[in-house]
């Protein structure tokens, strides 16, 4: 398992080389952006780099975990263990250009839960999703979540850590998007805290980074419709 502060650094490390990259193409351009770019995969291949730094267990990208039992489709990033079982795995979600906001929580809400299932089917050792999205999401989304219970798991703090229960997701009108979770299982809790906010500010890319650790409470059972 990853120590946090380790964890920390290397998202502080792809987050600068991001912000070092729309730097130098602000410089090079003449005039504003006609539209936003969306910087996904650079940031995953940012952070692979950052997290592969000094290690000797080998980070991939775009793997799936191998352990029978854990969520399946490929994972953004993971890094290797001594053992079969990855010491990390990690989604990355960066908000797409519009304003559906909804739509965009609802896949990080999938992302959380995929990883929640890793760690309670011991997939992985630590799990975590890293969440880029602009400031004026972070605004929006408190009084969202506050309509609907089960996105209280993006809003997580540092003191105040979320806790989902699966059978408010499978509830919840807003629409939990099962075909992200082929499985259709999911632990009895998903619980989820912030371990550390930065950001990447620019014409090109404005926004907020938050990494939040997920782990998945209690058994596992199938859920929704």
């Amino acid at each position: 398992m990853l120590e946090p502060e380790s964890l920390q650094a290397a998202v502080l490390a792809a987050a600068g080389e991001i912000q070092s990259l729309v730097n130098e193409l602000g410089l090079s351009s003449r005039g504003a952006p006609s539209a936003k770019l969306v910087f996904e995969s650079d940031l995953k291949a940012s952070l692979r780099r950052a997290l592969q730094f000094g290690r000797l267990e080998f980070v991939a990208v775009d793997v799936p975990l191998a352990r029978q039992g854990a969520p399946s489709g490929p994972v953004d990033v993971v890094v290797a263990g001594r053992t079969r079982t990855p010491q990390l795995a990690l989604e990355v979600a960066w908000h797409p250009r519009g304003e559906d906001h909804a739509g965009f929580a609802q896949r990080v809400l999938a992302d959380i839960a995929r990883m929640g299932l890793a760690r309670a089917r011991e997939g992985a050792e630590q799990a975590a999703v890293l969440v880029a999205a602009p400031p004026r999401f972070w605004r929006w989304l408190p009084a969202y979540a506050d309509e609907h219970t089960m996105f209280a798991a993006l809003a997580a703090g540092e003191e105040t850590p979320a806790t989902v229960r699966a059978d408010v997701m499978a509830a919840d009108g807003s629409g939990f998007p099962w075909a992200s979770l082929p499985e259709r299982e999911l632990p009895e809790r998903l619980w989820t805290s912030l371990l550390l906010a930065t950001g990447v500010r620019s014409p090109w890319a404005d926004a907020e980074l938050r990494l939040l650790e997920t782990k998945g409470l209690g058994g596992v059972a199938a859920v929704g419709d």
